[in-house]
C-alpha cells in the first residue's frame, strides 16, 4: 500500500475525528484496494489453472483379454450340421482353463480337461489355448487337432463359437 503525504496528512498517520482525509488520498486507497481485488483475482485465475494442470493423468483403456481361468460346466452344446442344441442331461461336460501368459492383446494359456458326454460317445482333450482382446479364439489339443473361432464372456458365462474347421463347427456355452 502506498502512502501519501498531503495537506492535512500527519506522519505519524493519525488524525483527530474532525479531520477529514484529503480527495487524492481518497483516490490513491482506492487505487490501491482496486489494485489489491485484480491481485487477489489474479491469483484466484493462477491457482484454478495450476490446479488444472496437476490433474491426474487420464487412464488408459484397458486392452488386454480377460482372464478365462477357471473350471466351467457345460450349459449348452450346438452343431449348425446336426441342427440340434443339446442341454443336460441329455449333454454334459467340464472345462478347466488356466491362464499362463498376456502379451499384449492376447493371452494364452492351457486347456485341461475338456470333457463333453453326449448320446453315442464322449470326448476327452487337453492342449492349450489363445483368446483374444478382439474377441477371436484358437484352441489346440495334445493330438494335434486346431479350432479357430470366437469366444465372449458375460458375468460367469463363457460361450466358444469354433468356426473352423468345417468338422468342428459348433457353438458351446459355459458357465463358471
Amino acid at each position: 500500500m502506498s502512502l501519501l503525504l498531503s495537506k492535512g496528512a500527519r506522519i505519524s498517520g493519525r488524525r483527530t475525528r474532525n479531520e477529514s482525509r484529503p480527495r487524492e488520498e481518497v483516490s490513491v486507497l482506492i487505487l490501491n484496494a482496486g489494485r489489491i481485488g485484480l491481485l487477489r483475482a489474479a491469483t484466484t485465475v493462477t491457482a484454478v489453472v495450476l490446479m488444472a494442470g496437476c490433474a491426474e493423468e487420464p487412464i488408459e483403456p484397458d486392452d488386454t483379454p480377460p482372464d478365462l481361468s477357471g473350471s466351467y460346466t457345460l450349459v449348452s452344446f450346438y452343431v449348425p450340421a446336426a441342427g440340434d442344441t443339446l442341454r443336460p442331461p441329455a449333454v454334459s461336460g467340464t472345462f478347466r482353463l488356466e491362464q499362463t501368459s498376456v502379451m499384449g492383446q492376447e493371452a494364452l494359456g492351457t486347456m485341461d480337461t475338456l470333457s463333453i458326454t453326449f448320446p453315442g460317445g464322449s470326448q476327452n482333450a487337453k492342449g492349450t489355448y489363445t483368446n483374444r482382446f478382439d474377441g477371436s479364439w484358437e484352441q489346440e489339443f495334445l493330438t494335434g487337432f486346431q479350432a479357430l473361432g470366437t469366444y465372449s464372456v458375460q458375468g460367469n458365462t463363457l460361450t466358444v463359437v469354433v468356426t473352423q474347421p468345417a468338422l468342428a463347427v459348433s457353438t458351446t456355452v459355459w458357465r463358471k
